[in-house]
């Protein structure tokens, strides 16, 4: 037993003290005497004498803290009559009650937490798992776990105790009590004591251990839910506040919490540890976090984090965007990119690329402004968003010295491009439908055509087309085959209708933005296969388009199977009016590509035509004397679009 607990200490109290504490440990009969005593200790535990005069009744506060005074939950009784004197239950309850109080009023010496430590924690449980209603007593203490976990506070610099309390379970579940009420702590200096011991306890890593994680998710709610609720919550808590200075909240302690929730949530779901994007799952923890406000709670912390220079303020900038960036690359994390964008992410951003850190940040900004953000930009529920806030980030962005000037750059040119397309889509675009019956290939607005009622993917402009398409074209055997690849109605899981829409006119857009140099492409291809069959892949998964012709094989990738069959029957009989044109772009997540079909039809067989006999002019040899013909088919090619009235048109 340490010197301090010996009852020979309570001697050197004060006459009136010492009587009290020696009524305080007694059965006395007299309840009124027995409150009176624990007022009297209590009150001399809080006053401000020097700290070793208050600790010498400690002695007594231990033994009124005996485990073997906790009565059985079992033999309670269920109820007291309110007029009746307390009952001994009742009185050695109120008595560990008003004795943990007056404990956690002290500093003590480190070394007492070896003794000290079991019996608080042994009457911490019994007091969480007592109903006081029962008896009538005192209700418990509202912040029985925040108070015991301060006063733990005093012993983490002593290992013996520090091991102690982390090899019992129970005390994992007393922390996620605390850390439950932590952020509700209204002074300031015992709110970040709190904060402090909730860094340091969760930083190590037989937190996951199971019976220890089971007991955390216990106290914070008891599922993992709660527990990313509650991250979420206590990051929300650690954003810096730089218009309210207050020196008892140092800023590198606040900055060493958010380090310390960092390792926390690397130690419970490993891939949100990840330095490289090679990872795109996320473990539940991961998952659960995206349920949650995070985004816009971690980027205001991002942000107040580039106005301080505190010590550590670097690292966890750093880490802080390896998680947004791993969260965001996940296939749940992407589905969420147009929220993170309305949630502040872009102006978060660009405070980083301002603040004096941002040589250090280029890396992790250059994953965000071209790994990330650029893929998306197709969605036009995130340029939709974009659009009402890209004038003021523009604006922000002057005076910006990029440390890779190239990022910003790029992404902020494809922004404005695909915005004048959103604006064209939202105002003034019409969208057009081609009649499946190939034998008809007539163009006009969408309202005029009739779709197909099983497949929902062909159109018609009358039931005359549909019966003739049905009977003759082959519609009769590849109906239910379609669904996956073309563009339509069934593959609502992945898009919208206006996101489909949208895809449309942003095909329609780049075709007719490069056409002279599709077309060449074009001429090339047929020029060295003139019997083949082509496709044209409009590739979307580095955020601007790159086009390039290919032979359209009968099988490849994803394109495969009787859908796809069907579509190359169907161009190969359509007379040059309708196009294989392909597009691949991002889906549920930035690596993952996803493949549609989305033909451009023309009224008019005449440019395929064209280029066949175009083709047939040019002089196979290597690639490099094919390559200087391209002048020569750009004037050519032009000259047939200037001389030929040809209605192309984006459908289905």
């Amino acid at each position: 037993m340490h010197p301090a607990l010996h009852l020979d200490n309570l001697k050197r109290l004060p006459p009136a003290i010492r009587s009290a504490a020696t009524a305080f440990i007694s059965a006395a009969p007299n309840p009124d005497r027995a409150f009176e005593s624990i007022r009297v200790v209590r009150e001399y535990a809080a006053t401000p004498k020097p700290e070793n005069k208050r600790a010498l009744v400690v002695p007594a506060l231990y033994i009124i803290l005996d485990p073997l005074k906790i009565p059985d939950l079992d033999s309670l009784p269920t109820k007291s009559v309110s007029d009746a004197p307390p009952s001994d239950f009742e009185l050695s309850i109120t008595k560990a009650i008003f004795a943990l109080e007056a404990l956690y009023q002290l500093r003590l010496p480190d070394s007492l937490g070896v003794d000290l430590w079991p019996r608080i924690l042994a009457w911490v449980q019994f007091l969480h798992l007592y109903n006081p209603g029962k008896l009538g007593a005192a209700d418990r203490h509202p912040s029985l776990f925040t108070d015991s976990i301060l006063f733990a506070c005093q012993f983490l610099g002593h290992t013996p105790t520090f091991q102690l309390m982390i090899s019992t379970p129970w005390f994992w579940f007393m922390l996620g009590r605390a850390w439950v009420y932590a952020t509700k702590i209204q002074d300031p200096e015992n709110r970040v004591h709190a904060f402090n011991i909730i860094s340091c306890f969760t930083r190590i890593e037989n937190v996951t251990e199971t019976c220890n994680m089971d007991e955390l998710l216990n106290g914070v709610g008891g599922t993992l839910s709660s527990l990313a609720r509650l991250v979420v919550e206590f990051l929300d808590a650690l954003i810096l506040d730089h218009d309210k200075s207050d020196s008892v909240l140092p800023e590198n302690l606040y900055i060493s919490f958010v380090g310390g929730v960092i390792v926390f949530l690397g130690h419970v779901d490993p891939n949100l540890r990840a330095t490289t994007l090679e990872r795109t799952s996320l473990g539940r923890l991961g998952q659960e976090l995206l349920a949650q406000p995070v985004f816009g709670v971690l980027f205001r912390l991002l942000s107040s984090l580039t106005k301080t220079d505190a010590r550590g303020t670097l690292a966890a900038l750093q880490h802080l965007l390896m998680l947004i960036c791993v969260l965001l690359y996940s296939k749940p994390g992407w589905a969420q990119l147009p929220a993170a964008v309305k949630s502040g992410f872009i102006p978060a951003l660009l405070l980083c690329a301002r603040s004096t850190f941002a040589p250090h940040l280029a890396g992790h900004l250059q994953t965000c402004f071209q790994i990330i953000l650029p893929p998306a930009l197709i969605s036009h529920a995130l340029l939709s968003t974009l659009d009402t806030r890209w004038h003021e980030i523009e604006t922000s962005a002057k005076g910006i010295t990029f440390q890779i000037p190239d990022f910003w750059t790029e992404f902020s040119s494809l922004v404005n491009e695909r915005l004048q397309v959103l604006h064209t889509f939202d105002s003034v675009y019409t969208a057009m439908r081609a009649c499946d019956n190939l034998e008809c290939s007539t163009l006009d607005v969408k309202k005029k055509f009739r779709r197909c009622s099983s497949c929902q993917s062909f159109y018609y402009c009358s039931s005359e087309c549909q019966r003739a398409d049905w009977t003759r074209g082959g519609h009769r055997n590849a109906c239910c085959s379609y669904g996956t690849l073309l563009l339509g109605e069934r593959n609502n899981d992945d898009c919208s209708s206006r996101q489909r829409s949208f895809l449309r006119a942003l095909i329609h857009h780049d075709y007719q933005k490069q056409r002279i140099h599709i077309h060449s492409r074009q001429a090339m291809f047929l020029s060295e296969f003139p019997h083949g069959t082509f496709l044209t892949l409009y590739n979307y998964m580095e955020g601007a388009v790159r086009i390039s012709v290919k032979e359209a094989p009968q099988s490849f990738e994803a394109l495969a199977g009787p859908e796809w069959k069907d579509i190359l029957s169907r161009a190969a009989a359509s007379g040059g009016r309708m196009g294989i044109d392909v597009a691949i772009f991002t889906a549920n997540g930035p690596t993952q590509s996803r493949y549609l079909v989305i033909p451009l039809r023309s009224d008019s067989g005449v440019i395929t035509d064209k280029l066949a006999s175009l083709a047939s002019t040019l002089t196979p040899s290597t690639y490099q004397a094919r390559q200087s013909q391209a002048m020569y088919l750009v004037k050519t090619i032009s000259h047939i679009h200037e001389t030929n009235d040809l209605h192309v048109a984006e459908i289905h």
